[in-house]
């Protein structure tokens, strides 16, 4: 046995004896604070040279930096970027400098956010700017070029040209471009292999009359060797198909694609880009890819799937797929992440998380196969007082498969009333609910209620076809799928019928007042968090309608009727509610504007029918700790003043 394997087992060892421990009392009950306080740690990334780390770190309503010295065990510099800006893909370029991009979100629930600007900072804190501003023109990082510490590669494209992409040498120092003169035409998509040279793109064109996502589509490729680029056959491939570059192989001539040419979901494929053979590798019959693995040398070494809890297919045998392997055995149970390296490969940085543990980074030695804990981002939560989280599937009334999970309190009395809180995921079109850590539905089992989700028809990561069954089926088929997955847990004994609740955020707040008007009886309140209450003023306020590819966006998924967008929306239907409500916005909120929450409480009012609501001064789902602790204790009294204590 490894030191790392011995001493992190007897870690788990230890955590579960606590978990033994406290399955024989009642859960310790957290504050609110311990759930959605501002993460300190939210991402560590490890300097070339092992001397510092950089640290995102969440302030109220942003993000901010920390650079910390390791030798000095001090932190250097911290920096922020104003107000809703959120920092992603962190990067040393050398061991005085980080690059990030920074995107500006509307909201907690903001799943889509800005468009991102790239920044750089020094270790100091010097020479701190914004490398790239999103305007007319906009850009993609390609590559970090570590053999050329003061330059990246970027790809440029403006709107003029219609989104061509072009590829750039960029200074990291002061942003200075040069043009490369090394792409396909039309090219919108331009991809690199492991040493950064470009070695695939593809173009895609959406006339006007073309129905939404149906296109035309080309892909590029330079065979190994080459600088000639080839256009890759795609004759036999559906229109509408997804096909799409996921990386390439660590000896450079093979590429994965990523495509659903031949399967209900996207699987992936080894192209040789020397003789054009395509061989499939690895799918799910359930779930979509979710993303790749890399090693160590930055490298595909395998992809990821979550049919319900994660799965994960390696697809070599590279040294750096034999240490991850040796890490998830050492973690049984929870996803294991290498972040970053420092550049002889000798220290890693490894993220570790899982349903009940909310996150955890350590140092790991690559060679001697030690570990040392760095931080969580949320310290206070000892996974071992944690829920469970249980996927399941059904079918549904008309017999189509539905994935799901249920989260469980620990150990309540089993004369306790089972409590069941219907958290309906946003979106809806592409989001979907995951096995993972939510400190949301961690607080509410904590608090003694469980926790149903459905990825209801509509939902992403399920298959295209899926995601396509929810069209135009807002508040029909796919609110039956809702109802379906509640009486299914009303039937196996997860819920008693009289103490249901149902909740959601954005399209989740949508589908709770949907809920409460198709199934009057079924639930006994309803909360519409930042919610969408009228489709016809969706297709019309909020910043989605803005844009040309919005409306047609709309349109594809709503329709134009407005009979039938009436028909489907809660504030022309609150004549059938009887639960309890609850309704909270956000009074700066540009995804689903005050206009929703006005033309609900509107009617409500209209109609004589009372409610409870709570506005801030935030935007689409409250990021302040002041706002989300008021928000949260007050869920509380709500879910438990209509579903009671838990006591017979």
């Amino acid at each position: 046995m490894t030191r790392l394997t011995h001493f992190l087992t007897l870690l788990f060892a230890l955590m579960l004896s606590s978990a033994s421990l406290s399955a024989n009392a009642q859960p310790k009950e957290f504050p609110v604070e311990d759930f959605f306080s501002n993460a300190v740690y939210n991402g560590v990334h490890i300097s070339p040279d092992g001397r510092h780390f950089a640290i995102k770190s969440s302030e109220g309503s942003r993000d901010k930096i920390i650079i910390f010295d390791r030798e000095q065990r001090k932190v250097t510099t911290s920096f922020a970027f104003g107000d809703n800006i959120r920092f992603s893909n962190i990067n040393w370029v050398n061991n005085e400098r980080i690059i990030f991009e920074g995107s500006k979100f509307v909201g907690f629930l903001d799943e889509k956010g800005g468009v991102p600007s790239l920044y750089g900072a020094n270790v100091d804190g010097s020479n701190r700017r914004e490398l790239f501003k999103w305007g007319r023109t906009g850009y993609r990082l390609l590559h970090l070029w570590p053999e050329d510490p003061e330059h990246i590669l970027i790809g440029k494209f403006h709107y003029a040209d219609d989104g061509e992409m072009k590829a750039h040498r960029m200074n990291v120092n002061d942003g200075r471009l040069y043009y490369l003169a090394d792409q396909p035409p039309r090219a919108n998509s331009l991809i690199t292999d492991n040493s950064g040279e470009l070695r695939a793109a593809y173009a895609y064109e959406e006339e006007r009359d073309d129905e939404y996502g149906d296109g035309s589509l080309w892909l590029y490729y330079k065979p190994l060797g080459s600088a000639e680029w080839k256009e890759f056959d795609i004759s036999n491939f559906e229109k509408g198909k997804n096909l799409s570059f996921g990386g390439f192989t660590e000896d450079e001539r093979y590429a994965y694609l990523i495509s659903d040419h031949d399967s209900k979901t996207t699987a992936i494929y080894k192209f040789d880009t020397l003789t054009g053979d395509m061989t499939a590798v690895a799918d799910d019959p359930v779930s979509n890819v979710m993303g790749p693995v890399y090693g160590m040398n930055g490298a595909i070494v395998g992809f990821e799937f979550m049919p319900d809890y994660f799965r994960r297919v390696y697809v070599d045998d590279s040294k750096s797929a034999q240490l991850l392997k040796r890490l998830e055995a050492s973690f049984p149970g929870q996803r294991v992440t290498l972040t970053s390296l420092t550049e002889d490969k000798t220290q890693a940085v490894v993220a570790v998380s899982s349903d009940r543990n909310a996150g955890e980074y350590y140092l790991f030695n690559t060679d001697t196969l030690e570990a040392s804990y760095i931080a969580s981002p949320n310290p206070k939560l000892n996974p071992a007082d944690m829920a469970e989280v249980t996927p399941f599937n059904i079918e549904a009334r008309d017999g189509l498969r539905l994935n799901g999970y249920l989260t469980i309190p620990q150990a309540h009395d089993e004369a306790q009333v089972k409590r069941l809180i219907v958290n309906v995921h946003g979106g809806p079109h592409g989001p979907f609910d995951r096995w993972g850590f939510s400190a949301e539905n961690q607080f509410f089992a904590n608090r003694g209620f469980a926790v149903l989700q459905v990825n209801f028809r509509g939902s992403g990561g399920y298959g295209q076809l899926f995601e396509e069954a929810g069209y135009r089926k807002w508040g029909r088929e796919m609110q039956n799928d809702v109802t379906d997955a509640t009486l299914w847990a009303i039937e196996q004994g997860y819920a008693d019928k009289d103490h249901i609740c149902i909740y959601g955020g954005s399209y989740g707040g949508y589908a709770s007042m949907m809920g409460v008007i198709r199934e009057p009886d079924l639930y006994q309140c309803a909360v519409g968090y930042v919610g969408v209450y009228s489709l016809p003023v969706m297709k019309t306020t909020g910043d989605i309608p803005g844009r040309e590819s919005g409306r047609k966006y709309l349109s594809h998924v709503l329709g134009d009727d407005q009979a039938e967008l009436q028909a489907n929306s809660p504030a022309f239907n609150v004549d059938k509610i009887k639960a309890a409500l609850y309704i909270v916005h956000g009074e700066d909120d540009v995804r689903v504007p005050m206009a929703q929450y006005e033309a609900l409480t509107d009617a409500l009012d209209k109609a004589k029918i009372p409610y409870q609501s709570m506005l801030r001064d935030e935007g689409h789902g409250f990021q302040l700790e002041p706002n989300k602790f008021d928000l949260y204790n007050s869920l509380d009294v709500f879910f438990t003043k209509h579903l009671g204590d838990g006591t017979r």
